[in-house]
């Protein structure tokens, strides 16, 4: 794993989305955006949660138990949310954008647009009293969408305003339904 590669490409997504999407639209696999961005990314977000949990609960066996289920919980959870969003994207260009499928573009889309969520669930999970802050940082998705919308999958302008705001929804809420229902699952575990 190239931590430098993939720190390059997170801050050029916050930074200079655009820039980041011309970047991206040259890609011709999946591969480097799942080995080089998104799994990484979920793993230091699971690697945030287990260590956020052992520093706010005491240690022991029974801590150190629950940091793990958490961290479980963590993974799973970004994991569907990266999938269910990428089918969604999917839908929402070609159902109701008329956009010629492009599962390539479809994928990245999703799982480039998650940047700022992953980035506050790592925050969050070792700063837990940023929470606030971390919903209002959130809106910035849609900076990051709206520049993807029109540079990876070229949706028209008069269109390109309904796609960000579905997608940017769909980013920022696919996670959050996702974690509140498998942290529910995971009540019994924990």
């Amino acid at each position: 794993m190239n931590f430098k590669k993939l720190t390059d490409m997170v801050l050029m997504l916050v930074s200079q989305p655009a820039k980041a999407w011309r970047q991206i639209s040259h890609s011709e696999s999946r591969a480097p955006m799942f080995n080089e961005y998104l799994y990484p990314l979920i793993m230091i977000c699971c690697l945030s949660t287990l260590l956020g949990t052992l520093f706010t609960h005491e240690w022991g066996t029974e801590s150190f138990y629950f940091a793990v289920v958490k961290m479980g919980v963590q993974f799973a959870t970004l994991f569907l949310a990266y999938h269910i969003l990428a089918f969604s994207v999917a839908k929402i260009s070609t159902t109701y954008m008329k956009a010629k499928y492009d599962r390539l573009h479809t994928d990245q889309l999703a799982a480039y647009s998650m940047v700022v969520v992953l980035l506050l669930e790592i925050l969050l999970a070792l700063f837990p009293n940023f929470r606030i802050i971390g919903w209002l940082l959130q809106f910035y998705t849609i900076k990051v969408v709206w520049d993807g919308a029109a540079v990876l999958m070229r949706i028209p302008e008069e269109r390109r305003f309904t796609f960000t705001i579905a997608v940017s929804a769909l980013v920022i809420l696919v996670p959050f339904i996702m974690g509140t229902i498998m942290s529910g699952l995971s009540t019994n575990l924990g």
